[in-house]
């Protein structure tokens, strides 16, 4: 294996794989490193004794963004493309979400005579519309293909878009219900403090976006790999960054976790942005207000992951989830578990359930289904889930309660799949610490920076983004770098920085500006001004 490359990538996610198959296809020689033994990150997948289960995002959207750049590197054809729908199960509501209009009704139905809730999906539709527009595939997020109208068809939105990212507009109009239990779940479902430009996204995605590959999310990652690795490229698998090099005020290399050195010309760093900069650069790097920002900025949240096999045919299992996705609500109470919350906590939580197997039966063995339950969890509840830290030793308390919370999720799942605990052929469970572990995102979390932006103290009006970072030909990509998270952010942040890295028509040009920027910024004529 040669030990000088011109990019190493640090993480093989989704944002990863992306810039490591365009430097590739550009003529790049290029390393792709994984701590992990496989590619996906918070895309990958496992099987265990016949049956295929995502570990953690279970489907995506591809916003106009995702679909494109799999077809432009050449694996969009090698699957087969399944629109996923959600079911919405609550004591007051149950039905699949198919469009907007229903989803109003349906609601509307449960409460008669609440004008709140016309008037919220009104706005709903109205960001739908932009949203319809915006994942045009060829516009704007791809850049280089992007045309005047594009820019024009932002402008023109831009006060939408200015009041939707602003969390006091939602609070204003799920005011307008007067339900209290309904306007509080109106307010605070999805993740915390959610504005309302990601609340009515997630509308208008479950309603039109939401895709799987019937080989499951595993399969694409895998993919990804065999297209990098036919373009030249070499990908380690088990090799986790320890540090990445520095020389002469520029990235020169990185540091594997067996103490060996990669020589490259440019590094693009994929993985958790507070590790960067607390440990995997330092914090020497940073201004030291920075520094301070991103110790106090919140994470998404991270997640308790049930894995199950289940005795139960993929036919009957298709009657009882009526699609690929169930977001069943006991109570229209909506809770963000901390460390010190209750020992119960997740027995009165949402809860997605998600079986690959009704898409594609050859995912589970013959006469069986796979089925995987989610809600949110918190990395320290119950002093780190009786582990007493984040150590990868796990202790037997640990284990012993990560499978009784499993097992209380899956009672809980008999609302929607009746006997289901009796039919368990498989079980495991994955916490946000093994999250952590596989992963190495700082608590678990599941897409980066929180989506509250009060919370956010290093984001500006519209949120985060830094491909670029102080050192020179060190570059940030992932759904740390380009907020908010998620799938589609993730991939177009490895198409922008490949873009850098490849001197494209309109990114190198950017790029070059940024660079004369932070030379000047750092040359002693500056410094001596500054002083």
């Amino acid at each position: 294996m040669p030990k000088k490359y011109d990019v190493a990538v640090v993480g093989a996610g989704i944002a990863g794989l992306t810039c490591a198959n365009y430097l590739a296809r550009g003529g790049k020689r290029v390393v792709l490193l994984e701590q992990n033994h496989q590619a996906g990150g918070c895309m990958s997948g496992f099987w265990r004794k016949g049956f295929y289960f995502d570990g953690g995002d279970q489907s995506f959207e591809s916003a106009g963004i995702v679909f494109p750049i799999l077809k432009e590197l050449g694996v969009y054809d090698e699957h087969n493309w399944h629109q996923v729908h959600y079911r919405a199960k609550t004591p007051m509501w149950d039905f699949v979400v198919t469009s907007i209009e229903e989803t109003r009704d349906r609601i509307m139905a449960a409460y008669p005579g609440e004008p709140g809730i016309k008037a919220i999906f009104a706005e709903i539709e109205r960001c739908a519309d932009f949203l319809s527009g915006l994942c045009d595939p060829w516009h704007f997020p791809l850049l280089e293909n992007s045309k005047p109208r594009d820019i024009l068809y932002l402008i023109k939105w831009l006060p939408e878009l200015q009041r939707w990212s602003d969390y006091s507009f939602k609070e204003r109009l799920c005011g307008q219900i007067r339900d209290e239990e309904l306007r509080n779940w109106f307010l605070n479902a999805g993740y915390y403090k959610m504005p309302f430009m990601l609340f009515g996204g997630f509308w208008y995605a479950w309603v039109k976006d939401y895709w799987y590959p019937a080989g499951g999310l595993q399969s694409l990652m895998d993919s990804l790999v065999k297209k990098f690795e036919g373009l030249g490229g070499v990908a380690l698998f088990k090799t986790p960054v320890k540090k990445i090099l520095v020389a002469d005020s520029q990235a020169s290399g990185v540091l594997t976790g067996e103490g060996e050195k990669i020589e490259a010309e440019h590094v693009v760093y994929a993985g958790d942005y507070k590790r960067l900069v607390s440990h995997v650069l330092g914090e020497k790097y940073f201004d030291p207000n920075f520094v301070e920002k991103v110790e106090r900025s919140r994470l998404t949240e991270s997640l308790v992951t049930v894995y199950l096999g289940l005795d139960i045919p993929p036919e009957e299992m298709k009657r009882h989830l009526q699609t690929h996705h169930v977001i069943y609500t006991p109570n229209l109470d909506v809770i963000f578990p901390g460390r010190d919350s209750e020992r119960e906590v997740h027995q009165k939580m949402w809860m997605e359930l998600s079986s690959p197997s009704v898409e594609n039966p050859a995912l589970a063995p013959p006469g069986k289904s796979s089925l995987v339950l989610q809600t949110f969890s918190h990395a320290e509840w119950q002093d780190h889930w009786k582990n007493k830290g984040e150590s990868r030793e796990r202790t037997s308390e640990y284990r012993e309660l990560k499978k009784a919370v499993g097992m209380e999720m899956a009672k809980n799942a008999e609302t929607v799949i009746p006997g289901l605990t009796e039919k368990i052929d498989y079980m495991d469970v994955g916490t946000p610490l093994s999250s952590v572990r596989f992963t190495m995102n700082s608590g678990g979390a599941s897409a980066g920076w929180t989506y509250s932006l009060p919370d956010l103290p290093i984001a500006s009006k519209f949120g985060f983004t830094s491909f670029r970072t102080p050192v020179r030909k060190l570059y940030t990509i992932g759904h740390y770098a380009f907020w908010p998270g998620g799938v589609p952010n993730s991939a177009v942040s490895g198409k922008i920085v490949a873009g850098f890295i490849l001197n494209n028509p309109i990114l190198g040009r950017l790029d070059k500006v940024f660079d004369l920027i932070q030379m000047a910024k750092q040359s002693p004529l500056v410094s001596a001004f500054r002083g």
